[in-house]
C-alpha cells in the first residue's frame, strides 16, 4: 500500500504498521483508489503512476535496502 492526498502530490511509502509514512508523517486508516482532493494522507492500494516516491521516504527505503532489512 501506498499513502496519498490531493492530487499532483507525491505518494509516500508506509511502516510495517501502516498507520505512518517512513518519512513520519500520520496516514488516515481510508483506503481510497480513486481520485479525490483532500489534504489528509490516505491510504491507497495501486502505485500512482502519476506522481513520484517522496524523497525521504526513497531515501530511507534506499537505506533499508543497502542494510538488507
Amino acid at each position: 500500500m501506498y499513502a496519498i492526498s490531493s492530487p499532483g502530490d507525491a505518494y509516500h511509502l508506509l511502516t510495517q504498521t501502516k498507520d505512518k509514512t517512513l518519512c513520519g508523517l500520520s496516514v488516515v486508516p481510508i483506503i481510497i483508489d480513486r481520485p479525490v482532493d483532500t489534504s489528509g494522507l490516505h491510504l491507497t492500494t495501486k502505485k500512482p503512476a502519476d506522481r513520484e516516491m517522496c524523497r525521504d521516504c526513497a531515501g530511507i527505503e534506499q537505506e533499508k535496502h543497502q542494510r538488507g532489512e
